[in-house]
């Protein structure tokens, strides 16, 4: 077993790899929040974040969202000592706060037109899915969350497009997030990053935290009956379809990577807190038991195939310690998470980029298990 790498103390470029420093995927901002995490001294956290944010909070690349740009910065903020960055926050969250009412007025008038959306709309790493966790994180009081998931719950809701009656979260595009040919007509997504298991933690989350809003419980009560239509089960569990299309061909109706993103395991936390939300408690116990399945079975462990926290070993780490904390029986969970650290340690010096997301700053986080913080909330595990 090697041993896994520190977290570099200064940045060496203000861009990484030709990345934003805005990044919080692969920037400069996600090392920033990766060093406050894990509790590393003050200056080095100001260095990572200075550099991140020496040319202000927008860069003119990309749509703004919870892993680039404003709300990035919000969610980096929240969990910097608030002593140093007072003023900073102050402005964030005005500019969030603005930015957010406008996404919201555009989307639902997008909804009032009859047309259907788009993943930098509504979902968790560009769209207004990822907003909400940042406007929790850095104004866990604001009544603006609450519009933000009364917009989600919206989204739920059927849309009647090209005399077709679509899932309310259908996209226009691809799943690569472009016009595809081999996509005519758009697809409705089910992963965590881009689907409807975002939309279903972050309304889980929510509802379990006493933050609830007209036809909420509907609204989660439609996402899983969704994913109960289109689950899949074989010799290793249970899993979903990464897309669903208007002919009703799966597209890709095999297993992929037991992953967070994608996989099985994303979608089976989504599910636990929603069965944690409503009181589901059969549920809570099904979920548990697919998730068991999937990561001890040999043939879906061959899938994963690095030790990110998007893709990989970091991200089921932290995962399965989420699951085992909301557990009754977090015992049951031991062996699995010490797997899962081993091959962890095994494949993060692997890692070629040294960012939160898909590099080792991410894994190296995972692995360190800081107590105390509910930083995967940026995972929308917690």
């Amino acid at each position: 077993m090697s041993s896994p790498e520190s977290l570099p103390t200064r940045p060496t470029t203000p861009r990484v790899n030709g990345h934003s420093p805005l990044s919080l995927a692969k920037g400069d901002l996600g090392i920033a929040l990766a060093h406050s995490i894990q509790g590393s001294p003050p200056t080095i956290v100001h260095t990572w974040l200075s550099t991140a944010l020496r040319d202000g909070i927008t860069d003119g690349t990309g749509r703004a969202g919870l892993f680039h740009g404003l709300p990035a910065v919000a969610f980096v903020l929240a969990r910097t000592p608030a002593e140093h960055y007072r003023q900073a926050r102050a402005t964030v969250r005005e500019h969030l706060r603005r930015m957010t009412v406008h996404r919201l007025k555009v989307a639902h008038r997008r909804i009032d037109r009859g047309e259907v959306t788009s993943f930098a709309e509504y979902d968790l790493v560009s769209g207004l899915t990822g907003v909400g966790v940042a406007v929790w994180a850095l104004e866990p009081d604001s009544p603006l969350l609450e519009r933000v998931l009364s917009y989600l719950v919206r989204l739920t809701r059927p849309v009647r497009h090209e005399g077709r009656f679509l899932p309310g979260w259908w996209t226009r595009h691809g799943p690569l997030g472009h016009l595809d040919p081999d996509f005519p007509h758009g697809h409705a997504n089910t992963g965590m990053a881009h689907g409807l298991g975002g939309i279903l933690s972050l309304l889980s989350l929510a509802y379990r935290d006493g933050r609830t809003v007209p036809a909420h419980r509907e609204a989660l009560e439609t996402l899983i009956a969704t994913l109960d239509e289109s689950r899949f089960h074989d010799e290793s569990g249970s899993w979903w379809p990464r897309w669903l299309t208007t002919d009703g061909s799966l597209r890709d109706a095999r297993p992929g990577s037991p992953s967070w993103c994608y996989g099985a395991p994303g979608l089976a936390r989504a599910q636990h807190l929603a069965a944690l939300a409503l009181g589901d408690e059969p549920r809570r116990r099904e979920t548990e038991d697919a998730l068991t399945r999937t990561l001890t079975d040999r043939t879906a462990l061959g899938r994963i195939v690095d030790a990110s926290l998007c893709h990989g070993w970091a991200g089921l780490v932290v995962l399965v310690r989420a699951v085992a904390a909301d557990s009754p029986e977090p015992q049951r969970f031991s062996p699995l998470l010490e797997d899962l650290r081993t091959r962890l340690v095994d494949g993060m010096n692997h890692l070629s980029e040294p960012g939160l997301l898909e590099g080792r700053a991410g894994a190296q986080l995972a692995l360190a298990d800081p107590g105390g913080t509910d930083w995967t909330r940026l995972l929308l595990l917690t």
